[in-house]
């Protein structure tokens, strides 16, 4: 099945529903998980979750007066993905293998965007709230709709998010959300795949990069040197310590409740991850701010909270 007619056939799904009862209280459930997400930046953690998950390299975020958009470099959307971003909880992505699993992340977006459009390989689609004359009554955050014109992305790039932006307040909180304070440099220290995150705002004519590189590796160990750039000009450059370790989930935390009623009793194993700072001899620098990364649900991707260490800790909380 071609990309257009698999978009058409979601579409169809849909619409063939009860339209008195089903579709109404999907479109009210999917309203109640957007109302759930903390902040209007959730989507932009969402989307780094989704970067790193898909193999990316580089992720560029764009800023101007109408528009949102979020380049990555990673895998291009299946059809597995296409129908997990059309549906709420299911996801093609399995808690074993993945940050974000639980399909909902994507919703977020819907905070700041009536009409978010995706582009990635064969498929280019949409989600429009005003395609509908009474939208409360349609789950139009899940009913794809076919783009007729392509768009040719940057060089190197396979996948665009394109948000058009509900208007000048969410502009201003999500340019709020890019900073440091909410898009931390050390966030690449615990991401797979992710080397090179860049924000440029138009609007200020300001641009952000933060970049992840290997300075040394040992068999039980590796250093890495984190970079933050504004406007080109070095801002900060850290080195890491950092030691990972793949440890067994015991059986007593896999037959918890709770674990079992989040899906997570399936995992067997997960990796740990501690980084301790040096100075540019190679000595340790204590960290006075240390903190513990969490990145396991998709609506709190990423989230780094104080620990009261001396060190960054990353693990399956």
């Amino acid at each position: 099945m071609i990309a257009r007619d698999h978009i058409e056939s979601i579409k169809k799904k849909y619409l063939n529903s009860d339209t008195d009862f089903v579709l109404p209280s999907l479109n009210r459930s999917i309203d109640r998980i957007e109302k759930a997400f903390p902040r209007y930046g959730s989507f932009l953690m969402e989307f780094i979750q989704n970067a790193d998950d898909v193999g990316s390299g580089s992720l560029l975020i764009k800023i101007d007066n109408r528009f949102i958009r979020t380049f990555n470099d990673g895998r291009p959307f299946s059809r597995d993905d296409v129908n997990s971003i059309c549906r709420v909880g299911m996801s093609s992505k399995t808690p074993k293998d993945y940050i974000g699993y639980l399909g909902v992340g994507f919703k977020s977006v819907f905070l700041i965007s009536d009409s978010p459009e995706i582009y990635s390989g064969d498929y280019r689609f949409k989600f429009v709230k005003n395609e509908w004359p009474e939208p409360q009554k349609v789950p139009w955050q899940v009913i794809p709709i076919w783009i007729e014109q392509p768009i040719t992305l940057p060089s190197n790039y396979k996948t665009l998010f394109r948000l058009p932006v509900k208007d000048e307040g969410c502009i201003k909180k999500l340019q709020e959300e890019t900073t440091p304070e909410h898009i931390g440099n050390r966030m690449l220290l615990f991401l797979r795949n992710l080397k090179n995150i860049e924000i440029k705002d138009k609007i200020l004519n300001r641009t952000r990069l933060i970049k992840k590189s290997l300075y040394n590796r040992i068999n039980d160990y590796e250093i890495y040197l984190i970079e933050e750039y504004f406007n080109k000009e070095v801002k900060t450059q850290e080195y890491w310590l950092v030691f990972r370790s793949i440890c067994a989930v015991p059986p007593k935390v896999k037959e918890d409740r709770t674990t079992k009623e989040w899906e997570r009793d399936q995992v067997d194993k997960r990796e740990v991850v501690v980084a301790f700072r040096l100075d540019e001899k190679g000595k340790l620098i204590i960290e006075e701010k240390g903190t513990a990364h969490i990145g396991v649900f998709s609506f709190l991707p990423l989230k780094e909270v104080p620990s009261g260490l001396n060190f960054l800790i990353q693990a399956d909380w």
